[in-house]
């Protein structure tokens, strides 16, 4: 009777426990974010540039959206160049401060005045997904002075530009260029003739071997990356930057774009005469998260991971290139995303990043 006693008593002891662990994590979460902003320096001469520090203090929970300036203007006075820079400063338990670093420019001499800084969050990532969020606004009042030169045009005399002196050009001078670019010369040839005698004997070897459709080619690079495990391992960032490399190699052989070398932005800009709005969303919600990771160094919750590797694997089974009719169709025992008009025997797979026959 003792034992059960105590087993009992164990028991409620836990279930407080876990009760008063859910109860903090509800209060941080319907807790709005904390938002402080500060100019890096008060005091600029025109057209030089300085920094907005946005320190964001949240919980791991909530969604910020990063403010949208109209036309690049955090005021009509004060230009903003584009965010310099992501960090993670510090996580107290279920409490994440961010900071965002905003470089700025002013052409604009005077003192300007900026206060209320607004930053919009929404209590989960189902709720920004609906729209739902609110604004909080920072409370400090910046203040920018921009100087200018003060020229006296009646003590201070402006003359003409000196043309430069024209003196003869001598081997000397130039003699380390003319070596240099024997010598490169002399190397590219190098170079050329090595690469020109592989294709060569590449080509005679017999027919090249054909590249696996993007989509095939895609979907086995999802599943590689799901069984290495790396997010399980702690590596999100190797993570979520081979995941959002397998959906852009995938975007460029499907669409013919260069999403490799484009922003998470253009490909979406890209993307919206060949996708609806919401493969566009699934892709928004990926790359956004990738990006978090990648620059903020944000450690997302487990079920966010899966969530991320489903969206991209279905993205690409959402938007393959259905087989034209008359064409074989899948071979007995091969997936459905697999296209049989060219056998694995015969197929080349790509790399995660991209393949051979788009880098030539």
């Amino acid at each position: 009777m003792r034992r059960y006693r105590i087993f009992y008593l164990l028991l409620c002891a836990g279930a407080s426990c876990f009760g008063l662990t859910l109860a903090q994590a509800a209060r941080g979460q319907g807790r709005a974010p904390e938002i402080h902003a500060r100019f890096s320096q008060d005091t600029i001469l025109i057209g030089d540039q300085f920094y907005l520090h946005l320190d964001i203090d949240k919980d791991v929970a909530q969604e910020i959206q990063l403010p949208q300036f109209e036309k690049n203007q955090l005021t009509p006075q004060i230009e903003v160049l584009g965010i310099d820079r992501v960090d993670t400063i510090s996580r107290n338990g279920r409490r994440l401060r961010v900071r965002i670093t905003y470089r700025l420019t002013s052409f604009d001499e005077g003192t300007h005045t900026l206060g209320g800084f607004p930053v919009v969050w929404s209590a989960s990532v189902n709720e920004a997904k609906a729209g739902k969020g609110d604004t909080v606004l920072a409370p400090e009042t910046m203040r920018l002075t921009v100087g200018t030169f003060e020229i006296d045009t009646a003590k201070q005399q402006i003359f003409d530009i000196k043309r430069p002196l024209n003196t003869p050009l001598i081997f000397a001078e130039i003699k380390e260029y003319v070596y240099w670019g024997i010598g490169i010369a002399v190397a590219l040839a190098v170079v050329i003739y090595l690469f020109v005698k592989y294709l060569r004997r590449r080509k005679g070897r017999g027919t090249p071997k054909r590249l696996l459709p993007p989509h095939v080619a895609a979907i086995r690079a999802l599943e590689k990356l799901h069984s290495r495990k790396l997010w399980q391992n702690g590596k999100h960032k190797e993570y979520y930057s081979q995941l959002a490399d397998i959906v852009r190699v995938y975007i460029g052989r499907r669409y013919g774009i260069g999403a490799m070398e484009m922003t998470s932005d253009q490909i979406l800009d890209a993307m919206r005469n060949v996708n609806d709005e919401r493969l566009r969303d699934k892709l928004r919600e990926l790359f956004s998260l990738a990006d978090l990771v990648k620059f903020a160094k944000m450690a997302p919750a487990p079920e966010d991971n899966e969530q991320a590797y489903f969206d991209a694997y279905f993205y690409v089974e959402e938007t393959k290139e259905i087989p034209e009719p008359g064409q074989m169709p899948a071979a007995p025992g091969a997936t459905a995303t697999e296209a049989t008009e060219m056998p694995e025997d015969d197929a080349e797979p790509i790399s995660q990043t991209e393949s051979e026959e788009e880098r030539r």
